[in-house]
């Protein structure tokens, strides 16, 4: 609001001062007329948006958009995952890309040109690998990655629609508690659809690995283990009704619970039998090499997700001097504060299993790391002032994964917060295993995620000027590879000066993404087992078999996704000493990363060139 009056205000002393009596004023007011004809980037692709969330109407409540502001009924939809569905969802994602390269730029302002071209850039992305092969899913997890399986332990509708119903639906009045309960009634439904894709892809010869199945089923499992008015869909709609004084909210509480025991409980049966069906025929092979053209696919997911037309075998062989460069830094900090036997990896399980770097687990301990959280992050919001010229203006909001969902979740993550502002951005951590989470690694998770990680990059990406979809079709590598700057940009700013152990935290840190380099594409492109990466990961980190499992069976599901941290890192890092080369004593860092946030999370390739442009105008002034 204060950017409008004082736009409104600049526009009417212009006018005050201004003498409409001559020649050259009436061509300004007819150039002024022309310009208040152009449709902004934002209105000529309102109709696409509202395209792109009836392909997927979940994403939808992610984002906080509402029916009335699309015009479109979206609250009380859920996708179609059947394979007829799938099969109108790559032809609507075409059919996005064609709408978007049909829009003038001419018509746009430099800024617009830049969105424009990142949403098509990122767009394309996805549509790589269904040009590829007819199975798996487009507009996947986060409604943008393209996913192998339609069902495995950490994506599918069994994983976002309890996620998006609890945390993200807004329930302030009658009509949106109405369609809280449509969408549960829906819920067997797209069940159906989902299964129905699940035993369409097993007939194609894609079946997860006989471990992802397994995971999946412990999850199901554990979401109808209880009564079914002690649900969390039940219980988070109960506290929605009474933060919002709902009228007749005990009535609409007792249809949830009678929908999620009927429907809810009875449609997670059904893909357990259907899982159950599939798992004698599933094989221990972790990799998408077996799948039909899993080569090619994986291919086109390194260029998805992780924006590089580098092949696997020169990602690998990067991961692996990366692996080395890293390692040696900390060989270095571990021998200064007296750990000096054995390998890198050794010395850290040593330190791992040090019980003063641990925190209990039980709710006291739990306790104690979100507190730890809380001081960590007010550590480093103190010195962002001196390192970006742009702050996020909302706080980011710190919670812990419910119990319901915290084994099934892959360890932390930022969620966007919502257009209205109804919902702050939030850092999520699942507290499920604390053993998973020494103190000495919780600092650079927090800035990792928080500021001057994802919250910061978002905050600053989003514009109320930009279309939506310039923050949906963000790029995994430049949103991930900014995350893993931040955390070295964390150091640089003296956070870890006096704080060694902490330092060695974050270097461990930096080489699991080093790590992921390899294993990705060990098992993705060169037949690595499930063992042989979480072996690699656990002598070379030194982190916990909880946490390398998890993190192995991640990549399995997630093909290609952990290749963005590191890839994207080293372009920034890139870009930035380039910078330095150039501009030389004109250097500000605080430009150069207002810069490079200002339009979002660009692809790589687009960022680079965008950096290029500002530096050719700095040096032509």
């Amino acid at each position: 609001m204060k950017k409008l009056l004082n736009g409104l205000i600049i526009s009417l002393l212009v006018t005050a001062c201004s003498d409409p009596a001559t020649p050259e004023n009436n061509s300004n007011s007819a150039t002024a007329s022309e310009a208040a004809t152009k449709l902004s980037l934002k209105q000529q692709v309102a109709s696409i948006t509202k395209d792109y969330f009836v392909l997927r109407p979940e994403v939808a409540t992610y984002y906080g958009v509402s029916d009335a502001s699309i015009n479109a009924n979206v609250m009380s939809k859920l996708t179609d995952y059947s394979p007829s569905g799938e099969t109108h969802r790559r032809k609507g994602l075409k059919s996005i890309l064609s709408q978007l390269n049909d829009i003038d730029e001419a018509s746009l302002t430099p800024s617009e040109t830049i969105s424009l071209n990142a949403i098509k850039s990122e767009v394309k992305g996805a549509l790589l690998p269904a040009q590829v092969v007819n199975y798996g899913n487009v507009l996947g997890e986060y409604g943008v990655w393209f996913l192998p399986y339609a069902v495995n332990h950490l994506s599918g509708l069994q994983i976002e629609f309890p996620g998006y119903m609890e945390d993200k639906f807004a329930v302030t009045n009658t009509a949106e508690a109405e369609a809280y309960l449509t969408r549960l009634s829906m819920y067997p439904a797209a069940m159906g659809t989902l299964v129905d894709k699940l035993n369409h892809d097993v007939s194609m010869g894609v079946i997860p690995p006989d471990f992802v199945i397994d995971n999946t089923l412990r999850g199901l499992q554990a979401q109808i283990s209880g009564p079914a008015n002690s649900h969390p869909l039940v219980t988070s709609f109960n506290a929605k009704l009474n933060a919002a004084k709902v009228a007749d909210s005990d009535t609409l509480v007792k249809s949830a619970a009678e929908l999620v025991n009927t429907k809810y409980y009875a449609a997670t049966r059904q893909l357990i039998a259907a899982l159950e069906a599939v798992r004698p025929k599933a094989t221990h092979e972790a990799g998408i090499g077996r799948l039909p053209q899993g080569a090619k696919l994986y291919q086109t997911l390194i260029q998805h997700l992780g924006n590089s037309t580098k092949t696997a075998d020169e990602i690998h062989q990067l991961g692996l001097a990366e692996v080395a460069r890293i390692t040696a830094e900390m060989d270095g900090l571990l021998k200064e504060v007296g750990y000096v036997d054995g390998t890198v990896g050794e010395r850290m399980q040593v330190l791992l299993n040090d019980p003063q770097y641990l925190y209990p687990n039980t709710p006291e301990g739990k306790q104690q790391l979100m507190a730890d959280i809380d001081a960590d992050l007010a550590l480093v919001d103190a010195k962002l002032p001196d390192w970006f010229g742009r702050l996020p203006n909302q706080e980011v909001a710190i919670e812990a994964v419910p119990d319901s969902r915290a084994a099934s979740t892959s360890g932390a993550f930022y969620d966007a917060p919502s257009q209205d502002g109804s919902r702050k951005g939030t850092f999520w951590i699942s507290l499920y295993d604390t053993a998973s989470l020494p103190s000495y690694s919780l600092q650079t998770l927090t800035y990792h995620e928080t500021n001057p990680g994802h919250h910061l990059q978002t905050i600053i990406g989003l514009s109320d000027e930009l279309p939506l979809l310039s923050t949906v079709f963000y790029s995994n590598a430049a949103g991930e590879g900014w995350a893993l700057y931040a955390e070295r940009l964390a150091a640089e700013m003296g956070i870890y000066a006096n704080d060694p152990i902490d330092n060695i935290g974050r270097l461990q840190s930096e080489l699991h993404r080093a790590v992921r380099l390899v294993v990705d594409t060990g098992m993705h492109a060169k037949g690595w087992s499930r063992e042989q990466a979480i072996d690699y990961a656990v002598a070379t980190e030194g982190i916990h078999l909880s946490e390398a499992t998890g993190e192995i069976e991640r990549y399995t599901v997630w093909p290609g996704q952990a290749l963005g941290y590191k890839l994207g890192e080293l372009k920034i890092i890139e870009l930035r000493t380039k910078a330095k080369q150039v501009l030389g004593d004109k250097f500000d860092i605080k430009v150069f990363h207002d810069r490079l946030l200002e339009n979002g999370a660009l692809p790589l390739d687009l960022m680079e060139q965008k950096i290029n442009q500002w530096l050719a105008s700095e040096t032509a002034a």
